[in-house]
């Protein structure tokens, strides 16, 4: 990969002198950051089977549409090659990019002050997104709906075969929970497409944001940007709030305050949240099986994701009728 790298910066740069340090992200793709004439950028390698041509020009519109909007956070920017482009297809026919680097560290989520200022993000992020005019886009990206889409070598059968015949010690209770709710999810999932729908960022977790003086000052990694169901990307860093507070009601109290001050919902919205959690998680997994298939080591996080998955579904089936409060006090 070292030698991606080097050719990749010299697609940017007229002999370079670099330094490479590492990131502690880039699970999907190789993503290093570089320090040339003492200024830092992000060089990326992006994964073969989940990055094409296609899904990078919408990236690099989307990140100018946002860097351009006055946002209280930045995101990076793509920048242009020696040649004009703004990515590069390597000599093994993978692709790359260097974007701007953001100075910061990877926040922290523990306080109510801290959750609250994670919903601000997530609505400031959805609501901005939701002006973007999806119709310049050639290309919209993979809805977390379409689970059989989501990745090349993650399509049904060989889901279907991953789970008959797993690669790993995966539970029985969690196979099991994940047989019945797959059942359910695929009879509802149709209920989606009468919700609205807008561009989502689908990974806007702590490890893709940066802070700076207790402040979020960046938003990263916009690989599983698409147009879905709006009310997703609330739904994915709700789950994420929750697994980082173990559960905690004020924490969740928090963070709908924070992203009620920019979005709110509809009680239909709202009455999918379930069902929506259910498909990020199985999305996710999809994702995970499709790197399995491309080599990719997988086990301990397709097991994280699949006690999560379960963990997150028996807690909103406890604590539906508080959370339903909440949900409506802040959001209708």
């Amino acid at each position: 990969m070292s030698t991606l790298i080097d050719e990749l910066i010299h697609y940017y740069f007229i002999h370079p002198s670099y330094e490479i340090e590492s990131v502690p992200f880039g699970l999907t793709n190789l993503t290093k950051i570089v320090k040339i004439n003492d200024r830092k950028y992000v060089v990326r390698i992006y994964d073969r089977y989940t990055k094409n041509v296609q899904s990078m020009e919408m990236e690099s519109k989307i990140t100018s549409f946002l860097s351009g909007s006055n946002l209280t956070f930045q995101v990076p920017v793509f920048l242009r090659a020696l040649n004009g482009d703004e990515y590069i297809q390597l000599a093994d026919g993978t692709l790359g990019a260097v974007v701007s680097f953001i100075e910061g560290r990877v926040p922290e989520i523990v306080e109510t002050q801290q959750a609250l200022k994670f919903g601000h993000v997530v609505g400031e992020i959805s609501s901005t997104l939701s002006e973007y005019e999806t119709d310049l886009l050639d290309h919209h990206g993979k809805a977390f709906s379409d689970l059989y889409d989501l990745h090349p070598l993650a399509h049904r059968n060989d889901i279907t075969s991953f789970i008959e015949n797993p690669p790993f010690y995966i539970s029985e209770s969690h196979l099991n929970f994940y047989k019945d709710t797959i059942l359910s999810v695929e009879m509802s999932i149709h209920q989606l497409k009468s919700l609205p729908r807008q561009l989502v960022h689908h990974d806007l977790l702590i490890f893709n944001l940066l802070s700076h003086n207790n402040n979020i000052c960046g938003v990263l990694d916009f690989d599983f940007t698409s147009i879905d169901a709006s009310f997703m990307e609330f739904v994915i860093s709700l789950n994420h709030i929750l697994q980082m507070s173990d559960g905690s009601l004020e924490m969740t109290e928090a963070y709908i305050k924070g992203y009620a001050v920019y979005r709110k919902a509809t009680i239909q919205e709202i009455n999918h949240l379930q069902l929506m959690t259910q498909i990020y998680h199985i999305a996710v997994l999809y994702i995970y099986i499709g790197q399995h298939y491309s080599g990719k080591p997988i086990e301990a996080n397709f097991n994280y994701i699949l006690n999560q998955f379960q963990t997150r579904n028996n807690w909103l089936n406890e604590h539906r009728e508080a959370l339903q409060a909440l949900l409506e006090l802040y959001l209708v």
